[in-house]
């Protein structure tokens, strides 16, 4: 009997842990579609920083949210929920498995449980929050939101000027703490089955990843990725451009730091949000845990899909 199934699979970790490569893997053995959960992969042209699965690499697995953007959009949480379900439910309705795939943990939240969206956009407020970022240089917003909302701070990489902005936009137009917020008045829940599966590494192996993954991948054409979207006419400040990696390289090519300090400053940057994600989906709860080193790891992800599979359809390959 043909097996049907009727939830999502996601296939979470810190980076460089392999997800992409898992996700192709087991959607071939599961006959699925993989859904991006990364913040930065919906940006056209954005290849090479955010290690985006080539044509080739994706082997013939539809993708979903990858290309959907200009680099100078803004792209939020609650826009992800909402385009990711309706992939999901759309990808189901073909009696194929939807397979979310990333590592923005606020994305994935916002995906299963739903998402205070807050006010709507105060444009005086964020022209002033936008002023004191560049008169108080990077971070300063950051820190403003630890002071002001603990529960918020682990949401806000030291430079992330666009969520640190949004917010302290709720906190001042609403007067409460966002995460109070977010706990009070979430938005509707992801109702069918999921299986949630968390790809980890020691993290002297994952820092080794890191290390090889910049030599192999970005030293050689990040920066003439970065180049060409300028000369494209995409802004320095374009919100694409605040992804670890960019930011940084947008320095090199304008000549503001040199290439030992880019480097240095890229793989700092990039171990910095590795130890953030760890935190982040150590927090969750009912995730499945297995070591992304380990020999068998696509059948154990495929077992361990099975209760998204009714049982008379006659269980997995």
């Amino acid at each position: 009997m043909t097996r049907r199934p009727r939830g999502v699979l996601a296939i979470l970790g810190p980076t460089a842990t392999g997800k992409s490569a898992l996700a192709v893997a087991v959607a071939e053995r599961l006959g699925g579609e993989v859904i991006s959960a990364d913040a930065f992969a919906v940006y056209r042209g954005l290849d090479v920083g955010t290690a985006k699965p080539s044509a080739g690499e994706r082997r013939g697995v539809p993708h979903h949210l990858i290309d959907v953007r200009e680099p100078a959009e803004r792209y939020s949480a609650g826009e992800f929920a909402r385009e990711a379900r309706a992939a999901a439910e759309e990808v189901l309705s073909r009696g194929r498995l939807p397979i979310l795939c990333g590592g923005t943990g606020f994305y994935v939240r916002a995906f299963f449980d739903g998402l205070f969206e807050g006010p709507t956009r105060d444009e005086r407020t964020r022209e002033a929050l936008a002023a004191v970022h560049r008169r108080r240089g990077p971070g300063f917003l950051a820190r403003a939101v630890a002071l002001l909302d603990p529960a918020s701070a682990g949401r806000v990489g030291p430079n992330d000027a666009v969520r640190a902005t949004r917010l302290l936009e709720i906190a001042l137009s609403t007067g409460r703490a966002p995460s109070e917020l977010f706990r009070s008045s979430p938005g509707p829940r992801w109702e069918r089955p999921s299986v949630r599966v968390l790809l980890s590494l020691p993290r002297p192996v994952l820092y080794e990843r890191i290390e090889r993954r910049f030599t192999a991948l970005m030293s050689a054409s990040l920066p003439a990725e970065v180049s060409g979207l300028l000369r494209s006419g995409v802004p320095p400040t374009a919100p694409a451009f605040s992804a670890i990696g960019y930011r940084e390289t947008v320095q090199l090519v304008e000549g503001r730091i040199g290439e030992a300090e880019w480097r240095e400053q890229v793989v700092r940057a990039t171990r910095r949000f590795a130890k953030r994600q760890e935190t982040w989906f150590r927090s969750e709860t009912g995730l499945l845990s297995l070591r992304a080193d380990r020999a068998d790891l696509v059948d154990a992800v495929v077992a361990g899909s099975a209760p998204l599979f009714s049982p008379s359809e006659g269980g997995l390959r």
